[in-house]
């Protein structure tokens, strides 16, 4: 049987399987459940999987986001997005080193190329925020990614318009960044502005 076609479902608090469809089927799951295909990485009530709410009988129900990265958790993933993005900086130092043999302008050119480091990492953020991972390197690596307010996946002109709207958290020296400590959702300003949410998987 193909694993995409297997499910968890949690059982008095411990998730309990893998079952098929059909044991599902004649399990009479409630809609508040909490169900995931194998290999998912979080489990989310039945009425919230709208394919597999269909197949069992199940009003699909749609439900705003509840579980918010922490600031700590968005800042290391910034650091972590930042290291790639000097590694690939490094490997055209590298590159650039191993072409050049005039010793005087090196130095120069290697700290301007340090600019480099933040375009990498915004391109990166941009498109793998927009995609269907929702969520850059750093992002991936400790369980965020980025949605709408309802939860939705941004697609890249969103995307785009959030990491633009990150420049205003630098223009207020870091207010923008600082003010999701007061706010429930912890959104910060480039998230207010743009409409977005970084959410994490339920603790299940």
């Amino acid at each position: 049987m193909n694993p995409s076609d297997q499910y968890e479902v949690v059982i008095q608090g411990k998730p309990k399987g893998p079952f098929s469809l059909e044991e599902l089927r004649a399990m009479n799951l409630h809609p508040t459940d909490f169900v995931k295909p194998v290999g998912h990485p979080e489990f989310k009530e039945l009425r919230e999987l709208e394919t597999l709410s269909n197949q069992l009988n199940v009003v699909h129900q749609s439900t705003a986001p509840q579980y918010f990265a922490s600031l700590d958790m968005r800042l290391l993933s910034t650091a972590i997005d930042y290291f790639f993005a000097f590694c690939g900086y490094a490997v055209l130092a590298a590159i650039y080193l191993g072409g050049t043999a005039n010793a005087q302008t090196r130095i120069p050119t290697l700290i301007m190329g340090l600019s480099l480091v933040p375009i990498f990492k915004f391109i990166a953020c941009v498109i793998l925020e927009g995609s269907r991972k929702q969520a850059s390197i750093g992002k991936m690596l400790i369980g965020v990614k980025v949605t709408d307010e309802q939860g939705k996946p941004v697609g890249y002109g969103r995307a785009l318009a959030r990491n633009l709207a990150k420049l205003v958290g630098v223009a207020t020296l870091g207010f923008g960044f600082l003010s999701g400590f007061f706010d429930r959702r912890q959104q910060c300003l480039h998230d207010k502005i743009a409409g977005t949410l970084v959410i994490k998987d339920r603790l299940i």
